[in-house]
């Protein structure tokens, strides 16, 4: 034997002996302390003809979830679009743009990346993956009963998913309900139309629960239309689902759902209470004004514990808080809220047979310019409820909880593109809408059941660098699929522990 063979033998064996972590501390600091840590080495690329290798595998624990939930089979039974299959079926499209979505994807060109990875093919069991020009065609396939078929199957796997949460998480459901305005600029776009912001763009309907952070409902509407057409019978749907599972549903938004269609909606199932605000008029502000002054009550937005815990954050704090004291000294026009009120009187609408509890919040606003304080008034913002129990402030912490489902909205348009609006037609683009609703809640299906609990309100940036963006070897055995990580990642033993979950849940 040569020496030379000899000592490539004694590292190969010095290497396997130790592992990364231990070869990684083993490394040499600098001799010389000017030097940075970085070294620059020498890197050789080098192409393999048949790679197995791909950087997104978080999609097996993905996979692994639907395949749980048997939404292929469920997809290809109840959303017939295609007479003959060649070779793709309607589950194929769909989950290739909710993949695509799911692993960070920013249009539908992007399927290009799975499509040409040989290892994504491997672990979905794929012999090939649609063409980005195939897969658009099959959005504009959708009709309109096709988008409510396939809102049904979602609907179904929402239930298989709820009947297996823990009865502690099936207390209280809260439904928020909003719009949001989303920019086109595309003039050949169909559907879309100046909306009241004066933007040519769409007008998406947005249902979502508040505790397990799902998405239930996400409308494709014309840019031109009101903030909640066609929510009431959205609303109906979901909750005649809800209150089979859950003890206590609540609903809540802004002052675009007082409307008597939605309210009705919710009074028709005696589970379900609502806090809506209100559009203040002159007739609330005259009972709020003829209440007696015993009536209201000091408000404070913390609870006392709240606020102790943020007196010791600040105490620790120095830093100079320089935005009022600018603006103070250029002169602008400042509005600050001195105190707050709170009471409750019983009111009855006009189109309404019975009559509801109202929470009043009396605000002191003063104007002042400068140094100088001009003048000072008082607002007032109602809240309609048929939430009888409980404190009017906890009411209002109630209502205004609904604008933690703004960050939601964020995460549609910026986290996760399902609100891209790829295409030319209404229901095509509402088809990829729901796509996009489906990749949101494998996220937080995936959260709920098998990752770490934290994860379910973490931004996608987060939540893809920890659990997607994961390089896998992907490897094919007789009846399965094994999908091997580095253990040196981070959420290694958190992704190993999701998929033995995974393989033990048992859909019904």
């Amino acid at each position: 034997m040569q020496p030379h063979d000899a000592a490539k033998r004694s590292r190969r064996q010095r290497r396997k002996a130790t592992s990364p972590s231990q070869r990684a501390a083993s490394l040499p600091w600098p001799d010389d302390p000017r030097r940075p840590v970085f070294c620059n080495r020498r890197v050789r690329v080098r192409i393999k003809p048949r790679g197995q290798v791909t950087p997104y595998g978080g999609l097996a624990l993905a996979h692994a979830l639907v395949q749980g939930l048997d939404l292929p089979r469920a997809i290809d039974r109840g959303v017939p679009i295609f007479k003959l299959h060649l070779p793709y079926h309607e589950s194929d499209h769909v989950l290739t743009h909710t993949y695509n979505l799911f692993a960070g994807g920013d249009c539908i060109e992007d399927i290009a990346s799975l499509q040409g990875s040989e290892a994504f093919q491997r672990l979905v069991g794929a012999c090939r993956v649609p063409d980005p020009t195939t897969a658009g065609d099959f959005l504009r396939r959708f009709t309109t009963p096709h988008l409510g078929l396939l809102q049904k199957v979602f609907d179904a796997a929402h239930e298989k998913v709820w009947k297996v949460l823990p009865r502690k998480r099936r207390r209280v459901a809260t439904v928020d309900l909003d719009s949001t305005i989303k920019e086109v600029y595309g003039e050949c776009k169909e559907g879309a139309d100046f909306s009241y912001t004066g933007k040519w763009s769409y007008h998406p309907l947005l249902i979502s629960l508040a505790e397990t952070n799902e998405c239930l409902r996400l409308i494709n509407r014309p840019g031109n239309r009101p903030s909640m057409e066609g929510a009431d019978v959205a609303l109906a749907e979901v909750l005649e689902r809800l209150v089979r599972h859950f003890e206590v549903v609540q609903v809540r938004g802004d002052s675009a759902c007082y409307d008597q269609k939605l309210i009705r909606a919710c009074d028709a199932q005696p589970q379900v209470q609502f806090a809506f605000v209100m559009k203040t008029c002159a007739e609330l502000v005259a009972r709020a004004e003829a209440l007696p002054p015993e009536a209201y009550h000091r408000f404070d937005w913390e609870r006392p514990e709240e606020a102790a815990r943020k007196g010791r954050v600040e105490a620790r704090r120095h830093r100079r808080r320089t935005r009022k004291s600018r603006a103070r000294a250029r002169g602008y026009v400042t509005l600050t809220t001195r105190d707050q009120w709170v009471a409750e009187f019983r009111y009855c609408p006009s189109w309404a047979d019975r009559d509801y509890r109202v929470i009043v919040r009396r605000q002191t606003v003063a104007t002042s310019q400068g140094q100088q304080t001009l003048f000072a008034r008082l607002h007032y913002r109602f809240i309609i409820t048929s939430i009888e129990s409980g404190s009017p402030m906890e009411v209002i912490r109630v209502a205004y909880g609904r604008c933690a489902q703004e960050n939601t909205i964020e995460q549609l348009k910026n986290g996760i593109a399902a609100m891209k609006m790829p295409t030319g037609e209404l229901r095509a683009n509402a088809a990829f809408l729901m796509a996009g609703q489906l990749a949101w809640n494998l996220r937080a299906w995936l959260s709920l059941l098998a990752l770490p609990k934290e994860s379910l309100h973490w931004e996608w940036k987060r939540f893809r660098h920890a659990f997607i963006y994961v390089a896998a070897q992907v490897g094919a055995r007789a009846r399965s699929v094994r999908a091997t990580i580095a253990g040196s990642h981070r959420f290694a033993g958190a992704f190993l522990q999701a998929s033995t979950r995974i393989e033990a849940l048992v859909f019904r």
